[in-house]
């Protein structure tokens, strides 16, 4: 017998999922899937969970909402100075981007987030970690 987080998950046969929608073959629609059953998931299993046991008291870590689920990938790059963080992410880039400061002291005292979008702007990190659209809380 099925658990609720079983039927939510679907079931697969050889890497594909057996009651895909139509045009499920495109990318966008099976991530779109996935993030939806992962969401539905958390909901129904996980997160009655965390709150019975107060998880965001004992770990000071909120409750995932759905921007968690939905955001890109992310990649955190850390190190001591001057070990070529910057100029890796310039490298990949291609560019230059903002805020970027390279030399032999310590240059880089902040964090520094990399989006792509319609056009360049910077967002102080205060104001980034406290709003809704994006997750860093």
């Amino acid at each position: 017998m099925d658990t609720d987080w079983e039927k939510d998950a679907g079931s697969f046969e050889g890497g594909q999922t057996a009651n895909k929608p139509t045009g499920a073959n495109d990318l966008g629609e099976r991530t779109a899937l996935v993030s939806s059953r992962l969401k539905s998931i958390y909901r129904k299993a996980v997160f009655p969970v965390e709150k019975r046991f107060r998880y965001d008291f004992f770990y000071e870590s909120p409750f995932l909402t759905d921007v968690e689920f939905d955001s890109k990938p992310q990649v955190m790059l850390v190190g001591q100075y001057s070990v070529g963080k910057t100029s890796f992410i310039k490298y990949l880039l291609g560019r230059d981007f903002p805020g970027q400061r390279i030399g032999p002291e310590p240059t880089t005292d902040r964090f520094t987030v990399l989006l792509n979008g319609p056009e360049e702007r910077t967002i102080p990190g205060n104001a980034l970690s406290v709003h809704a659209d994006f997750p860093f809380r």
